[in-house]
């Protein structure tokens, strides 16, 4: 099996003549209207709880629905929708330990941090920037907590979520997108770690990232969708072959009438893996999302004419 050689990531300042990062702000603001609905994420409830925590606080990585609605809402200069989510980061953070966690395991904070931190920095390229400008700089000791705690949880995340690509690729967000906000070249050099992990488990010949051994068409648009969002904060034309030849594949899974097949998946298929009791379906927000970042960056017309299939065939 041929694997991707290992690939920098470090601060951009530190690059010569590195390319700049795209605007993630004027992304998402990009996407369509009818898409939304789709890939908006959720909204807390009165006390700020997302999702599972809606019976009671059960983890910080569900709260990060939140965290996507925000950051749509930032690019697209909704200050009422954007106070809304604003409630589930002072939430959690309501939540967070001395030691730095919620009270959840390490992954469980890697997923919270990977999407705040990504929300964070579009709330700083958006139109409310300076509206957040001050909460944002309240939040910094905070963030740092988390962040320095769950640097002292890599080996239990490396056991963890060894062979499961996305999950490193959390983490890498998680540190990579903390150190920029946190400027803090060793939690990036961290997050270049878990990237590099992430990439090890890439399969070169077909683009397949392998999922507990396999491909996965849920967990293969997870996967483009954290490197797309990794490569407009870090660019690489390395990272950009992979997420090409990973999304080509991707695409031979999205059916002509919008299905999105599970066959040969090793984790969400019938009679595969189940969450909290329950039997994991194909991801098709993340998918969707996936290929509008893809079209959006690219201007690829497949990857919009699937996301296209997707939303009708799947909101029938």
């Amino acid at each position: 099996m041929k694997t991707l050689l290992l690939l920098p990531l470090i601060l951009l300042p530190l690059v010569a003549n590195a390319a700049e990062p795209a605007n993630h702000a004027e992304l998402l603001k990009k996407i369509p209207d009818e898409f939304i609905t789709r890939v908006g994420g959720a909204l807390p409830d009165k006390n700020g709880f997302v999702g599972h925590n809606h019976s009671g606080f059960k983890g910080s990585a569900f709260q990060r629905g939140a965290t996507l609605t925000l950051a749509i809402a930032v690019a697209r200069g909704d200050r009422k929708r954007a106070e809304d989510c604003w409630r589930a980061v002072e939430a959690t953070f309501a939540r967070q330990k001395e030691a730095g966690h919620f009270g959840d395991p390490p992954t469980s904070v890697a997923f919270w941090l990977c999407e705040l931190c990504r929300s964070l920095l579009v709330v700083q390229q958006s139109p409310l920037a300076k509206d957040y400008q001050d909460r944002i700089a309240n939040l910094l000791p905070k963030l740092r907590k988390a962040a320095d705690w769950l640097a002292t949880q890599q080996a239990t995340l490396i056991k963890a979520d060894g062979d499961t690509p996305n999950r490193l690729l959390f983490s890498a967000e998680a540190f990579g997108f903390a150190g920029i906000l946190l400027q803090d070249e060793k939690l990036v050099a961290v997050g270049k770690d878990f990237l590099n992990r992430s990439l090890k488990l890439y399969r070169d010949e077909d683009g397949v990232f392998l999922e507990h051994g396999g491909g996965d068409s849920s967990y293969q648009a997870v996967n483009l969708l954290r490197l797309q969002e990794i490569v407009i904060h870090f660019p690489d034309p390395k990272l950009e072959a992979v997420i090409h030849k990973g999304m080509k594949w991707e695409l031979t899974r999205i059916a002509a009438d919008g299905t999105v097949s599970t066959e040969g998946n090793t984790r969400v298929r019938p009679g595969g893996e189940k969450f909290m009791g329950t039997e994991k379906q194909v991801n098709i927000g993340e998918i969707t999302l996936a290929l509008l970042y893809f079209h959006l960056r690219t201007g690829d017309a497949e990857a919009l004419a699937a996301a296209q299939r997707v939303r009708s065939h799947y909101t029938k």
